[in-house]
């Protein structure tokens, strides 16, 4: 049971939501299928009234001690659960009600947005890499017909030229009552996006905290991805589906967590064959009131699409809904498959479960924008953006496509096919938690030879009932290797076109562990309908292992002619629970004193940097070590996953923050590093750093044997500087003065002398033959 209180106590009221210990009839109905125990509708109607029994007597015990509440709302098909309010310091009281199972907070939740780019009106179609693939399935005919599809999002313009042939209805779930918050109010069969006109006078048009608009556009995107077709050659993946649209998200883009749990539930009960959630709450935690919910409607029937997140490439960035163990995570890729450094990377907790299960393009997607009916001229009404936000719409029209061709094919099957004929991307580059199993390919996953279905059990409700899990990928989970131990998960493959063959397994370990293997058996075989396969690991004792200690790779299945290649991503983690203090071990530089000429050094000079976790928003900048100031910056990302990077620092390197080129001019600077570790700064620096390419210059005279005169140098001058902060440095130490001697046209060695700290210098000579 979470406990909340302590976190609660600056506050008057909390909004939470307690989930209570009685399974809701989703899960109860699959426990009976697993079981072959057969559920009719007497069962639904004694589950359901033993639900609201247990719900009763909740509301019976917070009333006996004294617990006000309000605003409540019950759940009882996919949840078991009551979201309300009451007063922060009754939440402790909570913990002794014995129907309560779990005590969460009703988070604010957010569109899952990254980043947007606006586009001329003279729109280009532009093709990403899996297009030719969506375009033969369409000329099959295979467009999406008859799939219903629930956006649960800001809204949709209904009236965009674009989606318009496809919408078919939806819902408002956002109370509008509150004129502090609207300016009106709302009918339940509205689901538009929220107009500006909706404003009330004093509401700021851009949130405090997220910088969003009061107006939402973010759904309207996403039905556009999904469904889109008009005169640009703009067209979404599946543009032949009837499209629902379902408002949870305001004013702001926001909403919580209990009104997206009530259209979670509304979607399954009007029996939506898809639902879209491009969304995102701040946990990565399995078990999140969203992920549950998102598990009991894939156990429903419902295909659930959600994103991985938006918060950087760092390792366990993944966050709820797409964290949910039977639902379908998305990451963000690129046109040239590449992983956009925005995409939340896996595992989830607590069960190490890989995520994001599949990519899709989600950068620079262009797609529609709403008008709020005050224009009928929707030619400009279109908008670039990047994000999961993207590329989730993307799976989820190709989940659409998928559930024309097969219309039989559960949840299961369509998570199956995607993963399993997906493109691994770069496994130089990326691990199986940046990529899942890889880049969907929606041609072959809808046309598939072979499925194998990884077969596990899970506690799919955090409530310790078991259901089955049929996945596309082997997760051992966590591993405690006090002893040797041997492991097995069995991999069932099925024969979809019925045309046999010869296959052959292969494993591909992308990271190693000492003393563990991954094997396969049979690692041969004639596929005859079904072929039941057992993926084993083995490990040696080792009650030494640390922090990053697993083992990570991807099972290949492959027929004799190499003409079917399914795969199979799989992760181990021995780590036994280690941890790190998140810490920099070290930000060094090869030299501090730069001189550039007409050419770069050779070798460069190198920052090293080496992390012991990752990090996210690392930055590494420039800056002015008098004034403090930034300067520019030599690299910036989202996030920076653990381990040593070289960076070089030239005369002319690419800016991070104009992504132009830049020229490091004369001065005195510090490199600093910042990066974020469980909310927390790190911070590092190296400094004074001279950079001095201008060539010094001498004036003198002479006089008898005695030679006085000036050097005017940038060293000279830093000296100056530093001396008025204790710092002071000998100019001598920066540069080398000597003179040579000139004999009957012959030049002697030089012979080395001091100059005073202004540069002026007086030197007497030896040979006065020196001036011929």
């Amino acid at each position: 049971m979470h406990n909340l209180y302590e976190t609660a106590l600056d506050i008057e009221e909390i909004d939470i939501i307690l989930h209570l210990k009685e399974e809701p009839v989703v899960v109860q109905k699959r426990m009976a299928e697993m079981n072959g125990t057969p559920f009719t509708t007497e069962n639904v109607k004694q589950i359901e009234a033993a639900v609201h029994v247990q719900q009763q007597q909740v509301f019976n015990a917070m009333k006996s001690m004294n617990i006000p509440f309000k605003k409540f709302h019950s759940f009882n098909t996919l949840l078991n659960a009551i979201a309300t309010t009451i007063p922060s310091k009754d939440v402790k009281k909570l913990c002794n009600i014995q129907d309560i199972q779990l005590i969460e907070s009703n988070f604010k939740v957010l569109a899952s947005g990254a980043t947007s780019t606006e586009v001329e009106s003279s729109l280009e179609h532009e093709m990403d890499v899996i297009y030719s693939e969506v375009k033969a399935l369409w000329a099959e005919g295979i467009e999406g017909q008859g799939v219903k599809v629930a956006v649960l999002d800001s809204g949709i313009d209904r009236h965009h030229p674009a989606i318009q042939h496809a919408y078919r209805g939806g819902m408002n779930f956002v109370d509008q009552s509150d004129p502090e918050k609207y300016a009106r109010t709302r009918d339940e069969n509205d689901p538009s996006e929220t107009s500006p006109d909706e404003r009330p006078t004093g509401a700021p048009e851009k949130a405090s905290t997220s910088g969003a608009r009061f107006e939402t556009y973010h759904g309207t995107h996403i039905a556009g991805i999904i469904a889109g077709k008009n005169a640009f050659g703009v067209k979404g993946v599946a543009p032949r589906i009837d499209l629902y649209a379902y408002r949870i998200f305001g004013s702001y883009t926001s909403g919580d967590t209990s009104t997206i749990l009530r259209a979670i539930e509304e979607a399954v009960a009007q029996r939506m064959d898809i639902m879209n959630l491009s969304l995102s709450d701040n946990s990565d935690m399995e078990n999140h009131a969203l992920s549950i919910a998102v598990n009991n409607a894939v156990l429903a029937g419902v295909v659930v699409i959600s994103t991985a997140g938006n918060t950087g490439s760092v390792r366990g960035s993944v966050r709820a809904p797409g964290t949910a163990r039977l639902g379908i995570a998305v990451g963000n890729s690129t046109i040239h498959d590449e992983i956009d450094s925005s995409s939340s990377r896996g595992p989830s907790r607590p069960n190490f479960d890989i995520k994001p299960d599949i990519l899709a393009p989600g950068t620079d997607i262009l797609s529609t924008m709403p008008r709020y009916r005050q224009a009928d001229d929707y030619t400009d009404a279109y908008k670039r953006e990047t994000g999961t936000s993207q590329a989730a719409p993307y799976i989820t029209g190709v989940a659409a496509l998928l559930k024309q061709a097969h219309p039989d094919w559960t949840p299961f099957d369509i998570k199956v096919a995607m993963a399993n004929t997906a493109k691994v991307l770069d496994t130089k580059v990326y691990n199986v938690f940046d990529q899942g199993a890889g880049r969907v390919r929606p041609y072959a996953a809808v046309h598939p030879t072979i499925l194998a279905y990884a077969l596990e059990e899970i506690d799919a409700t955090g409530e310790g009932e078991l259901v089955e899990n049929q996945k596309g990928a082997v997760t051992f989970g966590a591993v405690t290797l006090s002893e040797a131990i041997t492991l097995t998960k069995p991999v069932l493959v099925k024969d979809i076109t019925g045309t046999g063959g010869h296959y052959d397994v292969a494993i591909h370990v992308t990271q190693p562990f000492d003393g563990a293997t991954i094997t396969v058996e049979p690692p041969s075989f004639t596929l005859d309908g079904e072929q039941l396969l057992h993926v084993t690991l083995t490990a040696a004792k080792n009650e030494q292992t640390k922090y990053r200690d697993e083992i990570l790779g991807y099972i290949h299945i492959t027929d004799r002619e190499q003409s079917v290649d399914v795969s199979l991503p799989f992760a181990a983690d021995f780590s036994n629970g280690a941890t790190v203090t998140p810490a920099i071990e070290e930000l060094s530089i090869t030299q501090k004193d730069l001189s550039f000429g007409n050419e770069e050094q050779a070798p460069p000079t190198e920052i090293t940097l080496s992390i012991n976790s990752d990090l996210s928003y690392p930055t590494l900048e420039i800056t002015d070590y008098l004034s403090k100031a930034p300067v520019d910056s030599l690299f910036y990302d989202n996030g920076l996953s653990l381990g040593t990077r070289k960076f070089p620092l030239l005369h002319k390197y690419t800016s991070s923050w104009t992504n132009e080129e830049a020229t490091l001019a004369d001065g005195i600077y510090s490199i600093d590093f910042t990066g974020m570790a469980n909310a927390e700064p790190l911070t590092a620096s190296i400094g004074p750093i001279f950079v001095k390419s201008t060539k010094p210059v001498i004036t003198g005279a002479i006089q008898g044997a005695t030679v006085t005169g000036q050097v005017t140098d940038p060293y000279i001058d830093f000296a100056k500087s530093l001396a008025e902060r204790d710092e002071a440095f000998d100019v001598n130490e920066k540069l080398n003065a000597s003179y040579q001697l000139m004999k009957d046209g012959k030049l002697g060695k030089p012979v080395p002398f001091l100059l005073n700290e202004d540069g002026t210098f007086e030197v007497e000579l030896d040979v006065l033959e020196s001036v011929r």
